[in-house]
């Protein structure tokens, strides 16, 4: 998979809001799209993005 600005977006949107739900809602997609989204995302660049909570998502040192 090559990374395309709409990837970038979802990562920016995630880190911006803080959580996965509300990065989903900002970007008119269901949550359980944009989680898949991002596992694909993460999957292409070797690594998870965010670490995911209850309190909602921070991003890791790759996600930085």
């Amino acid at each position: 998979m090559n990374l395309e600005l709409r990837h970038l977006r979802v990562v920016c949107a995630i880190a911006e809001t803080g959580s996965v739900t509300k990065a989903a809602s900002t970007l008119g997609l269901a949550q359980p799209a944009l989680t898949a989204q991002l596992q694909r995302i993460e999957r292409t660049l070797g690594g998870p993005l965010f670490e995911r909570d209850r309190r909602g998502a921070r991003p890791t040192a790759l996600g930085e």
